[in-house]
C-alpha cells in the first residue's frame, strides 16, 4: 500500500511539473492573417517591445480605420543612399513614396486588422509582391506597430532600392526613411530612420496628431468654399514640399516622373535582353544541329564514294578473270 501511495505521489508531482512547464512555454510567435501567393501578412513577436530591450510594450490591440492608416503610410518616403538620377542630374532626388495607391488599397485593411488582433509584445509584419511592372524585382517587406500615439514603421526590403556596397554584394542595400511632414515625427529618432548594415531603418509618426491636422485642413477648406480639384500626384507633391517656389516643386515632380520612367525602361530592357538571350540560344542550337547534319552528309558521301570504288574494283577483277578462261 505504501509503495502504491509513493508511486501515485510521484506521478502527481510529475504531472504538476509538466503542467507548469507547458504554461511556461511561449505560445506560437507567428500567426498568419493573410496569404495570397508569395504575399503574406502575419503577427510575430516584436523584439523591440518590453522584455530586456529597455523599451515599453506596444499599445495593442489598436483600432485604426484602414482609410486613416492608408493616409499615414502614404506619407512615408524612401530615399536610396545613391541613385541613378542623382548621378545624372547632380542634385538631391526627392524621396519617393514607399507605397503606391493600389498597393495600399490591398494592404491597409489587412494591416489595420492585424493591429487590432496583435498583442502588446507583437507587431504586424508583411511581405507584399506588387503587381506593377516596375516593382516586381523585389517585395515590399517590413512591419508596423502602435506604441502610445506613435505608429512605428520598419522597412526591410523595397523594389526601388538600387544602391549596394560594391565591396560586399551580399550586404543589405542602404536607404533612409522620411515623412512628408517632418514635424509629426518623434523627436530624437533621426538616426533610427537611417539604414545600416546591422539594422533596418525605422520611422515613428505621431499618427493621431497628423490625422487631426488633415481633418482640420479639410474643415477649413470646406468653410472657404472648397479646394480646387487637383490630382492625387499633385496633392502628394504639395504636401511633400510645404515650402519653396513653384519652380522647385515642378523640378522635383519631373525628377520623380523621370525616376519612375527609368525604372520601367530598365524593367523592359531586362525583359528584352532575356528574350534576346533566348533567341540566341535557339539560334546556337539550330547552328549546331545544322553543322552535325553537314558532317553526317559528308561522311555519307565519303562512304558512298568508297563503295563505288570498291564496286569498280570488283567489276574489273571479275572481267579480268573471265578473259583468262577463254
Amino acid at each position: 500500500m505504501r509503495l502504491r501511495r509513493d508511486i501515485l505521489s510521484c506521478a502527481a508531482v510529475f504531472l504538476l511539473m509538466g503542467t507548469l512547464a507547458a504554461c511556461a512555454l511561449p505560445a506560437s510567435t507567428v500567426q498568419i492573417i493573410y496569404q495570397q501567393g508569395r504575399s503574406v501578412v502575419r503577427l510575430e513577436a516584436d523584439d523591440q517591445a518590453g522584455g530586456g530591450t529597455g523599451q515599453g510594450l506596444n499599445t495593442h490591440p489598436a483600432m485604426l480605420d484602414p482609410t486613416h492608416l492608408s493616409k499615414v503610410l502614404h506619407g512615408i518616403g524612401i530615399r536610396s543612399e545613391a541613385g541613378f538620377m542623382a548621378t545624372v542630374l547632380s542634385l538631391a532626388v526627392p524621396a519617393e513614396p514607399v507605397f503606391k495607391e493600389g498597393e495600399l488599397a490591398v494592404l491597409a485593411p489587412i494591416l489595420a486588422k492585424g493591429l487590432f488582433q496583435a498583442g502588446p509584445s507583437e507587431r504586424v509584419s508583411f511581405t507584399f509582391w506588387s503587381a506593377q511592372l516596375a516593382r516586381r524585382a523585389a517585395p515590399l517587406a517590413g512591419s508596423v506597430a502602435i506604441r502610445d500615439r506613435y505608429l512605428r514603421f520598419v522597412l526591410s526590403d523595397h523594389p526601388s532600392i538600387g544602391w549596394q556596397d560594391p565591396e560586399d554584394p551580399s550586404a543589405p542595400k542602404l536607404y533612409d526613411l522620411e515623412f512628408l511632414r517632418e514635424g509629426f515625427l518623434r523627436p530624437g529618432t533621426e538616426e533610427d530612420r537611417k539604414g545600416s548594415y546591422k539594422t533596418r531603418p525605422m520611422i515613428e509618426i505621431d499618427y493621431q496628431r497628423y490625422l487631426t491636422s488633415i481633418a482640420e485642413q479639410k474643415g477649413q477648406s470646406k468653410e472657404a468654399g472648397g479646394p480646387p480639384q487637383v490630382t492625387t500626384r499633385e496633392m502628394s507633391a504639395r504636401e511633400a514640399a510645404p515650402s519653396g517656389s513653384e519652380a522647385l516643386k515642378d523640378v522635383q515632380r519631373q525628377v520623380k516622373e523621370l525616376t519612375e520612367s527609368n525604372q520601367e525602361l530598365r524593367a523592359k530592357l531586362k525583359e528584352l535582353m532575356e528574350r534576346r538571350e533566348e533567341v540566341q540560344e535557339q539560334s546556337k542550337s539550330a547552328t549546331e544541329e545544322l553543322a552535325m547534319l553537314r558532317q553526317e552528309l559528308a561522311e555519307t558521301k565519303q562512304a558512298l564514294a568508297d563503295k563505288v570504288l570498291e564496286l569498280n574494283r570488283l567489276k574489273s577483277k571479275s572481267g579480268g578473270s573471265g578473259k583468262g578462261k577463254k
